[in-house]
């Protein structure tokens, strides 16, 4: 069965409107495909209150990196973006792991001098 080299949870932080390029990579004894399950990642459906609008791109093989490249969405506020990634080989065994991008806005806190 396929498995994710990349571990589960959060991919990083980027910053709202700018330039991401993030990967993750799965393995098996034979081919495997990395794709989206969720409609979060690679949708332009609700961009950016809920959709990144980024693209998946990558080729099959025993050890895939698939790259995860485009422009960072532009939310009002700091957001956690969550969604669901599948690795299928050629066998058709799947597994699906969770990931997360955080988009970052502007300065956040405030300060005082006096």
């Amino acid at each position: 069965a396929p498995s994710f080299s990349t571990g589960a949870g959060s991919l990083g932080t980027v910053a709202a409107g700018s330039s991401v390029s993030l990967s993750v990579a799965a393995s098996s004894d034979s081919n495997v495909t990395i794709a989206e399950t969720t409609s979060v990642l690679t949708s332009n459906a609700n961009t950016p209150t809920a959709t990144m609008n980024l693209s998946l791109s990558g080729s099959p093989a025993t050890s895939a990196t698939y790259n995860i490249t485009g422009t960072a969405p532009s939310p009002t506020s700091a957001q956690t973006y969550n969604f669901t990634l599948s690795a299928t080989d050629v066998e058709s065994q799947v597994v699906t792991r969770d990931f997360s991008i955080t988009v970052s806005v502007g300065a956040t806190g405030g300060g005082q001098f006096n």
